[in-house]
């Protein structure tokens, strides 16, 4: 069991649970009776034909899958003094109730052509009022707590809360036929759906006003939705969509839920058919409440014993092991329906002493019930024992109920733990929504289909709505695909769920390092220090043609192309950045890894520049020689005095050996106030002695240049990082910025060599003013700082290579999202 205590402030309240079960309660009961309306009283109320009906009820769905990930971008980007969540639920509840009362006020005298369209249409806008509900609800539960337990635990209770509806469905099998209640199934039909929607508002809006998930205030990288950004907000939507899908994690997470969950589906009305016209000759009347106890005692055990005993083995074993116990009794449990739903065994057992008291005490108590429940109107309640108690139909049911049972308690709470990955390897804004969404589209869509061919299996088997008396071959196949069906899938889901990896451990360790990001504070780093240039010039910036290239039309396609052009002619030089993944300033590089990395640079680039000579970064400047690169050498400086001496000594030794084009000491030192000018100066003095041969330099700020003609006079060549993204400038005038800072140092310079020794655009994180990180962005940078370095034969060394998720802890979520090539070694900008 798991030894860690969930902290008090990742604790859940006992309300926010119960509100947040009570939308659950909502997500269940819509579909269901939906379900319960589509696959049977759409057949015998209105008389649909079984193959009409399943793709009135498959075909929208298929809509509503695509409008789930649409829905679930919007609310991850959605900003509003009442959450990026909240305001969805509560209109999606009203929009989606109020819409299900008007689909079902059918006339049983109309056409089965115009009651068809009828569903048809109001169904597709009801689904997408559902989607305004469901998708932002999905979302706030994963959102709600980040401990891996507490998850569970809410999940748990919000599946217990939403089996409740399951426990209700099923009686409108027994409700809408009964004479006593309705004149007719039709009315019983447009009556329930009124009692129905107006509950569903009810509790519908109770997440809204009651459940909090993270605050939308703290999330400053979302996209921004509106008309004008619609383009935009379809690219980064088919991104994150992209992003997502790599996630190897959560697509064995929606594989396992699909194949699950939609076998049951696919066969979800075979057993009220195999009760009703295989056990009961096809009388409804004589089947009386059977049905409706089936499926509401699978709901009942479901949620007060499977799911509690799911979510213990989950804290004690693990969510993979419990997933994989759970589908394997619901294995066991498919497979007992043989037995179960065998008339002469049903048959055989009442005529034991065990089946004839147990069938005496259960009419012992309905005869007496039964008057009262008569009385008030509630004879539809009543049971009739007089024709037999099937009672084995309800032993499969504690085993087959743990597949349902354990599939959302489960895989919700694992999708959780999903977000908490993708934002660890992807950085913000995180995307609950976008991940609810599309698990939610694989459920959908597999129901689309499940239902589809659920009315293709009832026509193949030679099932007819229209009459009672179904062949025998027809119900003995019809029982078959009962057990095959959804044992088949079950099987599958546990073969892909045997090595899904994302423990209680490794979520932990994943929290804890989300963590430290959000705890330590960034660091001015980068020449970050408050719009120097507008302090330091008089110019007016604005786009130059000759070398700002207009993207106004261009398709992103086109930026894509531009990019690849651009790349593909080379770079003066290149920022290498050597840290794999997980790998911190601290760790000793590996050459192997230096090695392959060079490998992937070296067609683009004619420089590499390195940051350091010790922890295995002395290996960069020998191994770009032997593959034909200059390298730019950098000693790395700081107030330890003890190791800059080790890094001087082996930058003065890499020199000698033939390893140093370009010699730098130190990065960034007087920025950020780590020496005196006068001591930079006496360590650059010592390594241009020590290699005369060889030009040395410092990299710093441009501003810090344009301040110090000192620092000039100890230098050979001029090294200044430029980055207007920093200093907050916008992208379109971000290439005239740089150009002014080159400018500004080029004539202080005395003549000498000015290079740019950094400047470059991040892809994704947090914006800074009106510098806003995007994939777009960072391409057009770049292909236009290359456009005027070479056209005008600048030195540049773009930053930077890789991305870099060490930076996390220094500048924000952004400073890991500089890299051409990403974390995985793979380009960006394709």
């Amino acid at each position: 069991m798991s030894e860690i205590k969930t902290p008090e402030e990742d604790k859940v309240p006992v309300g926010q649970k119960a509100a947040f079960g009570a939308g659950h309660f909502v997500l269940n009961l819509l579909p269901g009776v939906l379900g319960v309306y589509l696959q049977v009283f759409i057949l015998t109320a209105f008389g649909m034909d079984p193959v009409w009906a399943g793709l009135l009820g498959g075909l929208p769905r298929i809509f509503d899958a695509l409008t789930d990930p649409v829905m679930g971008f919007i609310s991850d980007n959605t900003k509003s003094r009442y959450g990026r969540r909240r305001p969805y639920i509560f209109s999606g509840a009203i929009i989606s109730g109020i819409l299900f009362i008007l689909m079902w006020q059918l006339d049983e005298n109309a056409s089965m052509t115009y009651n068809f369209w009828y569903v048809m249409i109001l169904q597709i806008l009801f689904l997408v009022g559902n989607t305004m509900f469901a998708t932002p609800l999905v979302g706030l539960g994963y959102e709600m707590s980040p401990d891996y337990n507490e998850r569970t635990r809410l999940m748990s209770l919000a599946n217990s809360m939403g089996q409740i509806a399951w426990i209700i469905v099923p009686w409108l099998y027994v409700i809408i036929p009964d004479v006593n209640t309705f004149d007719n199934p039709a009315e019983g039909v447009r009556t329930m759906a009124f009692i129905v929607g107006g509950v569903c508002i009810v509790f519908g809006i109770l997440p809204a006003l009651f459940c909090k998930g993270v605050d939308a205030g703290d999330m400053e990288d979302r996209e921004r939705i509106n008309l004008k950004t619609l383009g935009s907000n379809l690219r980064e939507l088919y991104k994150g969509i992209v992003q997502v899908s790599k996630n190897k994690p959560f697509m064995k997470l929606c594989g396992a839920t699909f194949l699950v969950f939609n076998g049951f589906q696919l066969v979800a009305a075979f057993s009220v058919f195999i009760i009703v016209f295989y056990m009961f000759q096809g009388s409804w009347e004589v089947a009386g409440t059977w049905p409706a106890w089936f499926n509401s005692l699978n709901a009942v055990i479901t949620a007060l014993i499977v799911i509690p005993i799911v979510s213990k083995m989950a804290t004690k074993i693990g969510k993979r092991k419990a997933f994989l116990i759970a589908t394997f009794l619901s294995i066991v449990g498919y497979i007992l329906k043989w037995w179960g739903f065998d008339v002469e065994l049903n048959e055989q057992f009442n005529e034991t002493s065990l089946g004839e008291g147990m069938t005496s005490a259960l009419g012992s108590v309905f005869n007496s019930l039964n008057p009262y429940l008569e009385s008030i109107g509630a004879s539809w309640f009543t049971i009739d024992v007089e024709n037999g108690v099937p009672w084995l139909i309800f032993l499969p049911i504690p085993f087959f109920a743990f597949g349902m049972g354990g599939l959302f308690t489960l895989m919700m709470s694992m999708t959780a733990d999903v977000c908490d990955l993708d934002e660890l390897e992807n950085g913000l804004p995180r995307k609950e929504g976008t991940f609810g969404a599309i698990y939610w589209w694989m459920v959908k869509v597999g129901q689309a289909l499940a239902i589809i061919l659920s009315g293709v299996i009832l026509k193949i088997v030679g099932f007819d709505q229209n009459i009672t008396d179904q062949t025998v071959e027809t119900m003995t196949n019809l029982r078959i695909a009962d057990i095959i069906v959804p044992a088949s899938t079950a099987a599958l889901a546990f073969i892909v769920m045997w090595k899904y990896d994302l423990d209680e451990k490794r979520v932990r360790e994943i929290g804890s390092e989300l963590k430290k990001r959000k705890a330590l504070p960034k660091r001015i780093s980068s020449s970050h220090h408050g719009q120097s240039l507008l302090s330091l010039t008089s110019s007016k910036l604005a786009p130059d043609e000759k070398y700002d290239i207009d993207f106004s039309s261009k398709s992103m396609k086109e930026i894509q192309g531009l990019f690849s052009t651009m790349l593909n002619k080379g770079m003066h030089g290149l920022c290498f950045s050597p840290y794999e993944e997980g790998q911190d300033i601290n760790d000793e590089l590996s050459e192997d890894q230096i090695r392959r990395r060079i490998e992937i640079v070296k067609p683009y680039t004619s420089w590499l520049r390195s940051f350091s000579c010790t922890g295995g970064n002395e290996h960069i400047p020998k191994i770009a020689h032997q593959n034909g690169l200059k390298s730019m050498v950098g000693a790395w400086i700081s107030e330890d005095k003890s190791q800059n001496r080790k890094e001087l000594d082996e930058l003065i030794k890499l020199g000698k050996a033939g390893h140093v084009d370009i010699a730098v000491v130190g990065n960034e030192v007087l920025l950020r106030k780590e020496l005196s000018e006068a001591e930079l100066v006496e360590y650059i003095q010592e390594v241009k002695t020590a290699l005369p041969n060889i030009p040395v330099g410092y990299v710093d700020a441009y501003s810090v240049f344009y301040e110090r003609p000192s620092l000039i006079d100890a230098c050979d060549v001029i090294l200044i990082n430029c980055y207007p993204f920093w200093e907050g400038t916008e992208i379109e005038i971000s290439t005239a910025y740089l150009r002014e800072m080159y400018s500004l140092v080029e004539t202080k310079a005395k003549g000498k060599p000015v290079i740019i020794a950094e400047t470059g655009w991040p892809s994704r994180g947090e914006a800074t003013e009106k510098a806003v990180p995007t994939q777009i962005n960072a391409m057009k940078y770049f292909i236009n700082v290359n456009n005027w370095a070479n056209q005008k034969q600048i030195k540049s060394f773009y930053f930077s290579s890789f991305d870099e998720s060490w930076k996390t802890r220094h500048e924000g979520d952004v400073g890991q999202r500089w890299g051409i090539w990403d974390k995985k070694e793979e380009l960006k900008f394709k």
